[in-house]
């Protein structure tokens, strides 16, 4: 007797290639490095505004958490360096990066402590999870680790340098962007080392 039950997704469908096409963009060096220029250019218009005030720092801090978040949930999607673990770790810091970013916009007159909160919590957890997302790497390893290090050193500093108006968060902030995306830049490059070594 033949079954006439449709199977419950066939091979190729619309859900299969949404999510193969998301694989290619998480796993792809260009938008490794298209993130690390995004981050470069934030972090130079916070340093380069004119009158500084924390309705202004908010929209550009919440426009980089934001960025970051959609980068990290597009990674999640990717099966390069393959296990779960790696995906469900990329998915939380983007959940994470997406609300805190809300949180900036919703309430930009919000206290200049709180701000410096958001942004270093943020900075010292994301750096904190990408050493342990580091270690479930097949390879690259070294590298992973040294980005999250960095990371992690600039929540540090900012939760810690007495930072007591937004000129100078703004200043600390961009600096700490700028080199977060410079190392960002540098990291696609190697991303795409790799990728070349591979396919030769």
């Amino acid at each position: 007797m033949t079954s006439t039950t449709a199977p419950a997704s066939a091979p190729g469908g619309p859900s299969d290639q949404a999510e193969g096409m998301l694989r290619t963009i998480g796993g792809h060096w260009g938008w490794v490095l298209t993130f690390g220029i995004i981050s470069v250019l934030i972090g130079a218009a916070l340093l380069a505004i004119p009158g500084k005030t924390l309705v202004t720092i908010a929209i550009f801090f919440a426009a980089y958490l934001f960025v970051t978040g959609i980068f990290m949930l597009v990674r999640s999607f990717t099966h390069d360096g393959g296990s779960g673990g790696q995906r469900v770790f990329s998915a939380i810091i983007g959940v994470l990066s997406i609300g805190i970013g809300l949180m900036l916009l919703r309430s930009p007159f919000q206290a200049l402590e709180v701000m410096i909160f958001a942004l270093g919590f943020w900075w010292v957890f994301s750096g904190i999870l990408d050493v342990v997302r580091a270690f479930m790497l097949p390879s690259g390893k070294g590298w992973a680790i040294f980005m999250g290090v960095i990371t992690f050193i600039a929540g540090m500093a900012v939760l810690a340098y007495p930072i007591d108006s937004a000129e100078v968060l703004a200043f600390v902030g961009g600096i700490m962007l700028i080199i977060l995306g410079v190392f960002e830049v540098v990291a696609a490059f190697q991303l795409r080392s790799a990728a070349g070594k591979a396919a030769a």
